[in-house]
Order: structure tokens, then sequence, then C-alpha cells
């Protein structure tokens, strides 16, 4: 028993291991750390990654930066007119792209220290908005051409192409895995939640690879998210069946449940869950009802960060922590390529809550 007792442990701590959360900076009004005063970075997500860490900000003039720690605070790009999407990285390359209300304007690209950018034109007609400029495999980009065909096109060296044209009701933004290949969403016969939803993953064709009740009736899932991750030919997205809502991971025809409502936790976030590796990372809120990041790994789900938890800070211990539970954690988490897993955060001083540090970029590393 005693032997068996050992072997238990040993595989229970093999995986899932991170250390103590460690502070990259901290954004603030009057006393940043490791950035500028006035730098606000809570509406995008951090990618990490071997060039370092980058995430899109505003700075105090209300312009939009990329912004990359490695470990020092670094502009990459700046726009005085119009916003950043979130960074992404795939194949080894970073990239981004510039919009605004008429859509997506110009590419940033981003690797060995080099930065390259490129207009994008003629995407499509002309007052069709188009959105989720997303990369690829073979250096190609993809987005949705939101008029009233709803394709899905390809982009690369400014030859567009329709990837997918089916007719369909809507078709969500597709996500990426870090080797360039892509899960998208489409909506059949109209926009109501009622209508048949299909998940399908592309690898240099289109597979189906889940469909919800309405669409199929032998489908134990009544319905699922529009958030997912993928990495390689796994997919982690939250489904809903006949016991409520759960997190799963798809793959090979199985699907594995990693967290459900009401028994790991009261509530996943409406951000999207992270996944690299084979290491998947999640907000939610666990079932005290404070925000928590959990990560998962063979099998092993972990808590990494929850509301209340203190974090040693350039001004000392901190508490992650906000009178507003809603704004406690920010954003989507990141993974970089070993596993490290980054989180922004709202700090408090941690013997007077109502006393704002400012938020905090914070990271994991795997041990």
């Amino acid at each position: 028993m005693k032997t068996l007792l050992v072997c238990l442990l040993f595989s229970l701590n093999t995986y899932a291991h991170y250390g103590k959360p460690e502070l990259v900076a901290r954004y603030s009004g009057i006393d940043a750390f490791n950035a500028p005063d006035d730098l606000t970075c809570y509406t995008s997500e951090p990618q990490p990654t071997k060039e370092g860490v980058f995430l899109g900000c505003t700075n105090g003039e209300g312009a939009s930066q990329m912004i990359r720690w490695s470990p020092e605070f670094e502009v990459i790009s700046t726009s005085e007119e119009n916003l950043f999407s979130h960074p992404k990285e795939v194949e080894g390359k970073i990239s981004w792209y510039e919009y605004s209300e008429t859509g997506a304007r110009n590419l940033f690209e981003y690797q060995d220290q080099k930065l390259n950018m490129t207009n994008l034109k003629n995407l499509g007609p002309a007052f069709a908005m188009v959105d989720s400029f997303t990369a690829i495999k073979n250096q190609a980009y993809i987005y949705r051409l939101q008029d009233e065909t709803k394709t899905l096109q390809s982009w690369k060296n400014h030859t567009v192409t329709s990837l997918y044209t089916e007719s369909i009701a809507h078709i969500f933004p597709p996500i990426s895995s870090q080797e360039g290949n892509f899960v998208v969403k489409v909506r059949r016969e109209s926009t109501d939640e009622k209508s048949p939803d299909e998940l399908m993953i592309w690898d240099g064709a289109f597979h189906s690879i889940l469909k919800d009740h309405d669409s199929d009736p032998t489908s134990l899932v009544k319905a699922f998210r529009h958030q997912y991750a993928l990495d390689g030919d796994a997919v982690a997205l939250v489904v809903t069946d006949a016991r409520g809502e759960a997190l799963v991971i798809l793959q090979k025809g199985k699907m594995t449940e990693v967290a459900r409502v009401g028994v790991e936790l009261s509530g996943f976030d409406y951000f999207s869950p992270k996944m690299r590796g084979g290491v998947l990372v999640f907000r939610g809120v666990d079932n005290e009802k404070r925000k928590a990041l959990w990560v998962y790994e063979r099998g092993v789900l972990k808590r990494l960060l929850t509301q209340g938890d203190v974090v040693k800070t350039d001004k000392g211990l901190a508490r992650v922590d906000y009178q507003n539970v809603d704004a406690v954690l920010f954003g989507a988490p990141g993974i970089g390529p070993e596993g490290e897993v980054y989180q922004q955060a709202t700090l408090t001083d941690i013997d007077s809550p109502l006393t704002l540090l400012g938020i905090g970029l914070i990271k994991f590393l795997k041990e």
C-alpha cells in the first residue's frame, strides 16, 4: 500500500508543476514598474515567445502600441489613429494587424529581431467588414469577409482566394495553432442560437470534428462556445450537455473532460482557453466565487492563481484582488514555448484592499 501511495503521489506531481508567481511588469498612472506611467494593456492578451513577451497596449496619449518585455520594456510599433489586434505566434513568427472601424489595415510581422509592415489592400468589396486576420501555416493568413456571402478568405503576398465558401448564416473568428492549422465554428440556416453549429479543423483541408444536437440529433452536445484553443490535433473548448457546462479536449474523435461547472468550479469566464505543448490554461470562478486561473496537463488539474493570492512586487507584497470581481483578472492567459504561463491581474495593497497598486503582468515558470 505504501509503495502504491508513493507511486500515485509521484505521478500526480510529475506534471502541471509551476513555481510561485513572478512580476514581469506593473502598469500604473504614476509609479509603474518596468513600463511607462499611464500605460494600459488590459484589453489585450500576452503572447510569450522565445523573443520575449508581446502585448498590445495604449500609451498615455491614447496611441496603440505593441510592447515587448525581453525582459526589459520595449515599444515595437505604434499607431496614432488605429488599434492593434492581439499578437499571435505561428511557425516562430509573431504577427498582429492594425484595424479601424473599416476593418484590417496594416499587417505587422516580427521575427529574429526584425519588424516588417505590409499595407493590406483589396481584401474584399469596399463596404465589407474584414476582421480576424489570423496567421496560418506556410506564411499565409485567413480572415472573415463579413458581407452577405460570409466567406473565409486566405491571403498570401497580396494574393487572395476563398478558402471556405459553403452557404452559411455566420462564421465565427478562426483560431490557429502555433503550427499553423486552425479551427473555425460555423452556424448554418440563421444566426439564431438554435441554428445548427459545427466545428471544423483545417490542416490543409477541412474536417468536421464536432456538431451540436441541432446539427446532429445523435450528438450529446447541446451547444458549444466559440472560444477555443488548438494544439496539434487537440482542441479545447467549453460545451453544454445534459449535465451543464464542461471544458473538454477533443482529439482523434475522443472527448476528455477537464473541468465541469458545479464540480471543480462554479463557472467559466468568457475568455479563450490557451493550449500549447500539452499544457492547457483557462480562467473561471471557483466554488467560493473567486476569480481563478487553472492549468491542466496529462490528466492533472491545478490552480495557478486565485483572487486573494499574494504576489511579490517592486512595492513589496501585493494581493491579487479588487472590489469589482470582474476586474480582478484581465484578458486571456498566454502560454510560452516552455509551458510558462502569463496572466494580467489587478494588484492591491496587501493590508488595504481599497489601495490600488495597478495591474500586474504575472508569470509562472514551469519547473
